[in-house]
C-alpha cells in the first residue's frame, strides 16, 4: 500500500513534529502530564524506512497552542480526543497508519479506529486501561473516594500535588528522566489538568473496546499503580487480536524509564506491522 504523507501545514507546526524516511506513517500518541517529546527516549531505536508522526493532546501544548486548540466542551470526553486524531490523519493525508499510543491515548486510538478503521492497520499500546476503578466483577485499582482526594489535593496546591505524583508515575529515582516528566507535568494549566484526569479516570470503554479489530501489541511494567496485571490480562482477552509483553519495572512510563526495553519492542512490532 502508498502512503502519502504530507508537509506540516504552519497551522499544525506548533504540535506535530514528523521525522520522515520514506512513506510507511507511525503515529505516536502521548499520555497525561507529557508531551510529544516522551518519545525521545525510544526514537533512537525506531528503524528506518517509516514516517514517524508525534503530536501534542489538545491542552498539553505551550500555552498558545492550548489556548488556541483546547475546547471546554469537546475535550471533556475521550470522543473529542479521537476526533482530534482522525482530523489530524485526514489532514496530513495519511490512508492507514500504524498507532503507538501510550495510557489515554491508547483508548483515544481504539475509539478513533472503531470510527475509521480504515486509518489504523495495527496498534501497540502502552500501559492502557479501558477503566480504572475497582468493581466487583473488574480488576480496577481505584476507588470513588481515591479519586475525590486526588481532584482536591490538584484544587489545593496543584504543583505540591505534581511533586508528589511524579515520582509515583515515575516508578524509578532517575533525577534527569524524573525532571523532564515533572516540567511537562507542571507545565499543564492546573484548570486543565484537573479536567484532563477526571475524563480520564472517569471514562470507560470497557464495553466496546472488543470493537477494535486491528491486531493490538500491549506492553506493560508488572508493578504499575494506575494499571494492575489483572487489568492487562483483561484486556489481552477483550481484544479479539492481541499480544501481551511484561516489563519487570515499576511506573507507568516505561517509554521513558526503560526505554531500552521498551525501544526494541517498539521497533519490532512496528517492523512486523509492516
Amino acid at each position: 500500500m502508498t502512503h502519502q504523507v504530507a508537509c506540516v501545514s504552519e497551522s499544525l507546526k506548533p504540535y506535530v513534529q514528523i521525522d520522515q524516511w520514506e512513506t510507511v506513517p507511525v503515529v505516536l500518541g502521548h499520555g497525561f502530564g507529557t508531551d510529544k517529546s516522551a518519545w525521545d527516549y525510544v526514537a533512537p531505536f525506531f528503524p528506518e524506512g517509516f514516517t514517524y508522526i508525534r503530536y501534542d493532546l489538545a491542552g498539553c501544548g505551550s500555552d498558545e497552542d492550548t489556548l488556541r486548540r483546547y475546547d471546554l466542551q469537546r475535550h471533556s470526553h475521550l470522543y473529542g480526543y479521537a476526533d482530534d486524531l482522525i482530523e489530524l490523519l485526514d489532514s496530513l493525508g495519511v490512508q492507514s497508519c500504524i498507532y503507538v499510543g501510550h495510557s489515554v491515548s491508547c483508548m483515544i486510538g481504539a475509539i478513533a479506529a472503531i470510527a475509521r478503521p480504515d486509518l489504523f492497520r495495527r496498534h501497540i499500546w502502552i500501559g492502557p486501561s479501558p477503566y480504572y476503578l475497582k468493581e466487583e466483577n473488574y480488576p480496577g485499582t481505584l476507588l470513588p473516594e481515591d479519586l475525590q482526594s486526588i481532584y482536591e489535593a490538584m484544587v489545593t496546591n496543584y504543583q505540591a500535588w505534581a511533586a508528589g505524583f511524579a515520582p509515583l508515575m515515575f516508578g524509578v529515582t532517575d533525577e534527569h528522566r524524573l525532571a523532564n516528566f515533572s516540567q511537562t507535568l507542571f507545565r499543564l494549566q492546573p484548570d486543565i489538568a484537573l479536567r484532563t484526569l477526571q475524563m480520564i479516570f472517569e471514562a470507560d470503554t470497557r464495553s466496546f473496546i472488543s470493537k477494535v479489530k486491528q491486531p493490538v501489541h500491549l506492553i506493560f511494567n508488572r508493578d504499575d499503580f494506575v494499571v494492575p496485571q489483572g487489568v492487562a490480562l483483561w484486556l489481552q482477552a477483550a481484544l479479539p487480536q492481541s499480544t501481551l509483553d511484561w516489563i519487570d519495572a515499576q511506573g507507568h512510563l516505561p517509554h521513558m524509564t526503560h526505554p531500552e526495553v521498551v525501544g526494541p519492542l517498539l521497533r519490532k512490532y512496528v517492523i512486523y506491522a509492516n
